[in-house]
């Protein structure tokens, strides 16, 4: 009577240690991060290089073999008073140098691959987090990706916006030049009636006034619409808007699993229900555009009506976004932490 019974825990609730301790451990974790750099290392190397950047040299590495030379002796003049051996030695420096920064041009873009790379080939998970469920994927670096990523979409859709908008003021150009043209057309028709026959007529000033405005405001119209065009933009947004469709997809479902990673479960809530409506609004304005290769006026007024909406929802979620992504900043680690199964005791 009176006996206390523990509350059942699950396997989240008492963190342990961060990093591991023992010496098996701490070994496996430096083999994995040498096989790591090792990565990155080769993927910087001539072996991944195009083709046609290794040929020249190896074009002049056979010639010179073939004449009994030295290619780096072949690619360097010997200076004048200088030995043959101060020479090589010169030349081979430089050829060292060389080949050292042309290593790490190639290395600092191929890191970020092979970092991401090694969290599918080498589980390196397990030598920091040992007994973790996800690992580093847990983690605030994996965390930071989605907001990131949302945040340059947002800036893009604006981007692929202004495209699709002057690309629609370049068809519709046209419609408002016609009633200009008839406007003149009709101007010049009288004009010449007046002008016509043995006694020529005086041309009133208020029509040559109009004509005159109706051909300054052609002229504009036709302006604008060969500017217009020089843009390409029909092209630049059709690309832009496959792009935003491709990685706003992937990325809102991104945030979802990074959150059940984290957590084990979602939040419904405005920025979730948000994120979904806008996904799934990509998908619908993207379905509109068979129609609207087609002209059809309704498509096009759907489409547009779609991307307003995604705009919209898109800016009312940016607060919400932000809030979250304060708490992932102060509360998940940049290394999760391993975290130990509590057994539970029976219950007399």
């Amino acid at each position: 009577v009176g006996r206390m019974v523990p509350s059942p825990c699950t396997a989240r609730q008492r963190p342990s240690t961060i990093l591991p301790t023992s010496p098996s451990a701490l070994q496996k974790c430096k083999m994995r991060v040498a096989c790591l750099l090792f990565l990155a290392a080769a993927a910087s190397t001539d072996a991944f290089a195009p083709l046609a950047a290794r040929l020249p040299l190896a074009a002049r590495r056979a010639g010179c073999a073939r004449r009994g030379v030295s290619t780096i002796v072949a690619q360097q003049q010997r200076e004048r008073g200088e030995s043959l051996g101060e020479y090589t030695g010169r030349v081979n420096l430089e050829h060292t140098v060389a080949s050292l920064g042309g290593m790490a041009r190639r290395a600092l873009p191929a890191i970020p691959a092979g970092l991401a790379l090694s969290q599918f080939v080498l589980p390196v998970q397990e030598a920091v987090a040992k007994g973790g469920e996800y690992g580093l994927v847990e983690g605030k670096a994996v965390a930071l990706v989605h907001p990131l990523m949302m945040v340059s979409l947002y800036m893009f859709t604006l981007f692929t916006g202004y495209q699709g908008l002057q690309w629609r003021t370049l068809r519709t150009v046209g419609d408002d030049m016609k009633p200009l043209q008839e406007q003149k057309a009709a101007l010049e028709a009288k004009i010449a009636a007046m002008s016509a026959g043995e006694t020529p007529t005086p041309v009133p000033a208020a029509d040559a006034a109009a004509l005159k405005t109706v051909t300054a405001e052609l002229g504009e119209l036709q302006a604008k619409r060969k500017e217009l065009a020089s843009g390409n933009y029909r092209d630049k947004h059709w690309a832009g808007a496959s792009i935003l469709l491709a990685t706003g997809v992937l990325f809102s479902v991104e945030g979802a699993f990074d959150t059940y990673f984290r957590v084990g479960k979602l939040f419904p809530g405005p920025h979730l229900f948000a994120g979904a409506g806008i996904t799934v609004m990509w998908a619908m304005a993207a379905s509109l555009v068979p129609a609207m290769q087609k002209g059809d006026p309704n498509a096009r007024s759907a489409h547009i009506a779609l991307n307003t909406m995604i705009l919209g929802l898109f800016t009312w979620q940016l607060p919400t976004g932000f809030d979250i992504l304060m708490n992932v900043w102060n509360k998940v680690a940049w290394v999760p932490a391993v975290v130990a199964a509590v057994p539970v005791p029976p219950v007399p």
